[in-house]
Formats: structure tokens, C-alpha cells, sequence
């Protein structure tokens, strides 16, 4: 089969898997009884089980190589650790500067948030409430579990699978092309369960293709430098384990100044952009597969 056709049939398997599941879920009135959270995790198997039976119906001998499953570690895999957190702390710089927000302790926005929903901690710890705590925690136990997570999930299938079949085409043309198709698959998590935007759906769904777009290049490139689908969990991983601390971490993290996905990402996501452009300038090991 040409990779044209692999292409369509992962992509076709991807999006009928996630999206059945999320709007299914959702005509089903599960939202009701089933956590959002629960609902949206299993919609992320989607590119993963796609991948999984393209490379087992098309790819006979080489399943490991089309997934990119290979476990050489090198100095890119940590840099998919840090730079997801330099986005995030650009994402608010910017928006405190840009936005007319200040920021305010990760520590007590988590408590506030904690009374709000008639937690009582007064008994707790002073230190779990302590923003090196939390953020410390997100940074160590979040990215270890969020990394193999999304490794085996979506990013088997975005940076795993379909990466083979396009990045022969060149490095913008698969980063791009693979940001446009991630994006619109979170269509159903934005309008269904208001994943990022749930007060903005339908502009929040054209939001967030473009921001996908914008991200891809970064994965496109930790995942070529790092030679693993690996590298690109790590970065994924990394990347929602933070992105919740640019929402907290600003006064009034309304949209359009909501913390990652608002002007501050864009902002942070412009620079890492230029940073691309200027990588790619340079001589780099040839793409693993």
C-alpha cells in the first residue's frame, strides 16, 4: 500500500475511534454520570489504535521502526523535558505583561480553589500548599505519568506513526500538515466538554488548530533530534503537566488571556517558532523513522 493510503487509512481510523467515542459519550448522556476527565482520556486511544493496526496490517517487519518506537536516549530527550517549561513561563510573562494580569502564588490559587469546592485543608501540611510543592510535583510524578501516557496514546499515532509516512515530504510539510490534522481531531473535546475554550467552542476549535500548527514544529523537531516517538511523550507529557500553572499563576485567566492556549501561548509558541526556523538552519542527523 502507498504511504498516500496508509496516511488516509490511520488518519480515518484515528478520527472515527476518538470521535466516536467523545460524541457517542456525549448523545449518550454519559457526561452526566462519567467524569469528563474519564471521557476525554478514552478518546485519546484513538491515534494509538490506529497506529497500532496500521503497523500490523501495512507495516509486516518493521513495526517497531513505523511506530518510532526506539529507546536510545540522547540529549534531546531532556530537552523535550525543559522546553515545554520555557514555554509556560513565556506564556506568562507574556500574558501578565501583554494582559494587564498579575501573577498571583500557584500555592494559594490551588487552596482557593480547593475551599471553593468545600475542601477543608486547614489541617494540611503548610508545605503541600507551598508553590514549590505543587509545582515541584507536577514537574516530577506529572510528567512521569503523563509522558508514558501520551506516548502510548496520541502521540503514537501523530509522532509515531503518521510521522513516518509524512516527514519524507520535509520538515514543514509533515510538521504543519500533522499540527492542521492533530488540531481539528480535538473538534468534539472543545464543543462537546469545552476542552480549553468553554466559553469561546466555536472559535476555540479554529483557536486551536492554529495552535496546533504553531506547536507542531517544536514536537517535529525533538522528535526527529530525540530519533523516538519517546521524545515527543516526554515533551507532550511535560507540556499538560504545566499548562495548567499558566492558568493559575494569573489573576483573571479569562480568554483571551486564558494561560497556554490564550495570547500568552501564542506569544511563547511565536518564539519557539523562531528558535525552529533557526535550528533547522543548521546540519542535523537524518530523521529516524
Amino acid at each position: 500500500m502507498s504511504t498516500t493510503n496508509k496516511a488516509i487509512v490511520f488518519l480515518a481510523l484515528a478520527y472515527a475511534i476518538s470521535w466516536s467515542i467523545g460524541i457517542g459519550a456525549h448523545y449518550a448522556g454519559l457526561a452526566s454520570s462519567i467524569p469528563a476527565t474519564a471521557i476525554l482520556a478514552a478518546t485519546m486511544t484513538g491515534p494509538a489504535i490506529a497506529a497500532l493496526i496500521c503497523a500490523f496490517a501495512f507495516d509486516k517487519g518493521r513495526r517497531v521502526e513505523a511506530l518510532g518506537l526506539h529507546f536510545k536516549p540522547n540529549w534531546w530527550w531532556l530537552a523535550a523535558y525543559f522546553i515545554p517549561i520555557a514555554l509556560a513561563v513565556i506564556a506568562v510573562g507574556a500574558t501578565i505583561l501583554l494582559g494587564e494580569r498579575h501573577y498571583i502564588d500557584i500555592g494559594q490559587a490551588t487552596a482557593a480553589v480547593a475551599a471553593s469546592q468545600g475542601q477543608d485543608l486547614s489541617q494540611a501540611p503548610a508545605f503541600l500548599l507551598s508553590t514549590t510543592f505543587i509545582v515541584g510535583m507536577a514537574l516530577t510524578l506529572g510528567a512521569l505519568i503523563n509522558a508514558p501516557i501520551l506516548t502510548f496514546t496520541e502521540e503514537l499515532g501523530w509522532r509515531g506513526y503518521l510521522h513516518g509516512l509524512w516527514r519524507p515530504s520535509g520538515f514543514w510539510r509533515a510538521s504543519l500538515g500533522t499540527g492542521a490534522v492533530w488540531g481539528l481531531w480535538h473538534a468534539p473535546a472543545i464543543w462537546f466538554y469545552g476542552l480549553n475554550y468553554p466559553a469561546d467552542r466555536a472559535l476555540g476549535i479554529a483557536l486551536f488548530v492554529v495552535f496546533c500548527v504553531m506547536l507542531s514544529p517544536l514536537m517535529t523537531l525533538v522528535r526527529d533530534r530525540g530519533g523516538s516517538v519517546w521524545a515527543a511523550g516526554i515533551f507532550h507529557g511535560v507540556f499538560n503537566a504545566v499548562g495548567g500553572f499558566t492558568i493559575a499563576a494569573v489573576s483573571d485567566p479569562t480568554f483571551p488571556w486564558n494561560g497556554i492556549v490564550g495570547i500568552g501561548g501564542y506569544v511563547a509558541l511565536a518564539l519557539g517558532l523562531g528558535a525552529v526556523v533557526l535550528l533547522q538552519r543548521r546540519p542535523a542527523p537524518a530523521p529516524a523513522a
